[in-house]
């Protein structure tokens, strides 16, 4: 969806060019452990997004030479460089296109990304390091945002030759002017009607009390959102919906493997299962997942981690005065905790 929201933005700048979407990823799914989890490209079966995609410009001995490279070339395992191999079967296969995303295995690239994760292993991940993180990322609140700006990159005014943009996934970030397409998306991504009555039922409870979706997805996600659930996040984030909402009714939205887990670890999410009202939401697994995003969007409230699925249930919510909460201040929520 935030790749889309770019094909969108491109199309804006670029309205007499030919503009592609391109889902090679989904064809690979061996390349990553959570990919491989994932229910292929679904935009069109949920949304009836019908976007060109670059496949159609290949005959079928064309495209199965350029598949064929993109696996030889195992660009996972070259720090992700998909810009440099996708380019370069382009461009073997007859397609020329210029890569302006960019060389991940460049010298400087890969020193500006590694010591930053060998730092966060050796200091971050401890009570300490998480408060002092925070508290550097308030202070250096305009540095950090310089960083996730990226919108010369995503409103780009191509004006040249072929060129393959890559993926920047920028619109769930502060100052990147998604409020230029804000429209556009949300009449690009609007859900099907729910088909069973208990997400029908559950759509009209949401609807009916300050419901506060909690979208604690730990699974393939927990190497990136760890920190949340050990440092206070939770807890600080459930009493900054108290100390604005009344009568809050949280509803935990989770991979299925975390349900018990969680009702297990209630302190940790700053919650009382006796006192408080929390419900669960467990039952919209395979191809019905994204059920779980559109009852997210039905929320008065979100408290999310840093999940682009949560953060698009958080951003569709239609409350006109809505509490998003994010653990990260670049993230595009209302409040960060």
């Amino acid at each position: 969806m935030l790749s889309f929201c770019e094909y969108i933005a491109l199309k804006m700048m670029n309205p007499e060019d030919d503009v592609y979407v391109e889902t090679v990823i989904y064809d690979i799914p061996e390349c990553n452990d959570i990919i491989c989890q994932w229910n292929g490209y679904e935009l069109n079966r949920i949304f009836g997004i019908n976007a060109p995609n670059i496949r159609e410009r290949f005959d079928e001995k064309k495209w199965e030479k350029f598949m064929g490279e993109i696996r030889s070339s195992e660009f996972w395992k070259r720090n992700w460089n998909y810009p440099v191999w996708f380019t370069k079967a382009f461009n073997d296969c007859g397609f020329p296109v210029k890569n302006i995303r960019g060389d991940f295995e460049e010298p400087n690239f890969l020193a500006r990304y590694s010591g930053r994760k060998t730092l966060r292993s050796k200091i971050v991940d401890t009570k300490l390091g998480d408060t002092l993180k925070r508290l550097m990322y308030h202070i250096q609140e305009k540095k950090k945002l310089q960083e996730v700006d990226n919108r010369e990159n995503i409103f780009l005014n191509a004006n040249q030759d072929n060129v393959f943009t890559g993926q920047w996934l920028s619109f769930k970030y502060r100052n990147n002017d998604i409020e230029r397409i804000d429209a556009a998306i949300r009449n690009t991504f609007i859900f099907p009607e729910f088909r069973d009555e208990k997400n029908n039922e559950m759509a009209r409870f949401l609807g009916n009390c300050n419901s506060v979706a909690i979208h604690a997805r730990r699974g393939d996600m927990l190497s990136f959102n760890g920190s949340c659930y050990k440092y206070g996040y939770f807890q600080r984030a459930t009493n900054l919906i108290r100390k604005y909402v009344d009568n809050p009714v949280f509803v935990f939205f989770c991979d299925p493997g975390s349900v018990q887990w969680c009702k297990d670890n209630e302190k940790i999410f700053g919650l009382n299962f006796e006192k408080d009202q929390v419900y669960f939401v467990d039952w919209n697994k395979g191809e019905e997942s994204y059920r779980d995003m559109q009852l997210i969007s039905l929320c008065k409230h979100a408290i999310i981690t840093n999940s682009s699925f949560g953060w698009w249930g958080a951003y569709l919510i239609g409350n006109k005065t809505k509490i998003t909460v994010s653990p990260d201040i670049t993230i595009n929520t209302t409040h960060h905790c």
